[in-house]
């Protein structure tokens, strides 16, 4: 009996084991090589307004390539770069943190990248990672 559960308890380590070695290595999503949907920051800002569950099952975790008027560059905690993108709101709008630093980008500039959307912070920006910039 008491072997019946140590090979069992040993199965599941192992199992356990390999389940965490395949998540850690798992290769990293490629946004510049995804077919994206295109779209200008005030339509997609307007879209997760109006209906976040519709917006978030259109865009959620999917390549989405923005265009838009850059309002404020930024760097975050990480020393990544911040653009976010003008909307017909005021105050909030699109932000996409950058991969990799896209080079000089100024207020006012017109943009096009292509970034994974992580959803929308209520009463605040749509989010997307990864950001890429499209020539």
């Amino acid at each position: 009996m008491k072997r019946t559960v140590l090979i069992v308890i040993l199965a599941v380590i192992l199992i356990g084991g390999y389940v965490a070695y395949r998540i850690y290595n798992k290769p990293h999503r490629d946004v510049t090589k995804e077919t994206a949907v295109e779209i200008t920051a005030d339509n997609i800002y307007k879209e997760y307004v109006a209906n976040e569950a519709a917006a978030n099952t259109k865009y959620l975790n999917k390549a989405i390539e923005v265009k838009g008027e850059i309002s404020d560059v930024q760097t975050n905690q990480d020393s990544s770069l911040v653009v976010y993108l003008k909307t017909s709101d005021p105050f909030y709008g699109v932000n996409c943190t950058f991969k990799e630093n896209p080079g000089p980008l100024q207020k006012g500039q017109q943009i096009k990248f292509k970034g994974i959307c992580t959803g929308y912070i209520t009463g605040g920006d749509v989010v997307l990672n990864e950001g890429v910039i499209i020539k």
